[in-house]
């Protein structure tokens, strides 16, 4: 099954904060999702405590960490935030409280 890849207007802010060079991994890297979306290996990894299915993928930059996290409804992929390691914990409570499907 391929999944479509959306990312929220949120998410989009959160890409413009990183680097072109940066931009263009976690482009490549959210294309995965497309084909396999679901924990596999150590990259992605879903998480507990959110009541629609959420999860994260691990992007490893030069310089960075970045965590990308996104939700799955029917075939559509949300794209809900990106950001570094250090701030993934805090979004974590954030998409807690978040409506989904989100309203672009």
């Amino acid at each position: 099954m391929k999944f479509e890849v959306e990312f929220t207007t949120r998410a989009v802010k959160d890409l413009k904060g990183f680097s072109l060079q940066a931009q263009g991994t976690i482009l490549e890297e959210s294309l995965i999702l497309e084909s396999a979306p679901f924990p596999h290996k150590k990259r992605i990894k879903k998480i507990q405590g959110i009541k629609f299915p959420c999860y994260r993928l691990r992007i490893d930059l030069e310089n960075d960490s970045v965590r990308l996290f996104y939700g799955i409804d029917k075939d559509i992929i949300y794209v809900l935030r990106i950001v570094s390691k250090k701030d993934a914990d805090k979004i974590i409570k954030s998409i807690r409280k978040m409506d989904f499907p989100p309203n672009q």
